[in-house]
């Protein structure tokens, strides 16, 4: 009787059980979406001003010292933002303008040769690099401030991200 059930079943066929196979399915899928989260958080949600000549961003570029100037209540679904902020170094809250001049002031005299960061000149004047990423909806009075703050700081290099226009009419 023992034979004629083991026929039986291999003559049915092997069954594979799918459940492993899924379990780490959806694990990759929360791994990535984590991941993905963590990567992107440097980043201030904002809307970019468009351009139609604008250089590529290089994928290999250093990374360097970037400001964002974005609405304050990031959450918000307004179309026209009251209030704008400045944010840096992936932290949710806006920066004052005491806390900005310290962090202006240390960024231009920090010497970093991986970043080519060189630090201030013979006559004070800092040689580094800041992006500043500008919400499009933002008023220019926020961008004068900063650009005023920089100038105290001896901070005169500067690169300004904008959305590359794809419509070319």
């Amino acid at each position: 009787m023992a034979k004629a059930r083991k026929q039986r079943e291999v003559s049915e066929g092997a069954e594979v059980d799918l459940t492993p196979m899924i379990d780490v399915t959806f694990q990759l899928i929360i791994f990535f979406m984590v991941v993905t989260q963590i990567t992107s958080q440097d980043n201030v949600s904002l809307r970019l001003p468009d351009a139609l000549a604008a250089n590529e961003e290089d994928p290999n570029a250093k990374k360097i010292f970037t400001v964002h100037i974005a609405p304050v209540n990031q959450g918000s679904s307004e179309d026209i933002p009251t209030e704008f902020g400045w944010f840096c170094y992936g932290e949710p809250n806006p920066r004052s303008v005491d806390e900005m001049k310290g962090i202006l002031d240390a960024e231009a005299s920090r010497v970093d040769p991986t970043i080519e960061y060189p630090g201030r000149d013979a006559d004070g004047i800092s040689e580094n690099m800041i992006l500043v990423r500008c919400d499009a909806r933002c008023p220019a009075g926020e961008f004068g401030k900063l650009i005023e703050l920089m100038v105290g700081a001896m901070m005169y290099k500067i690169k300004i991200a904008i959305m590359k226009d794809q419509k070319v009419e």
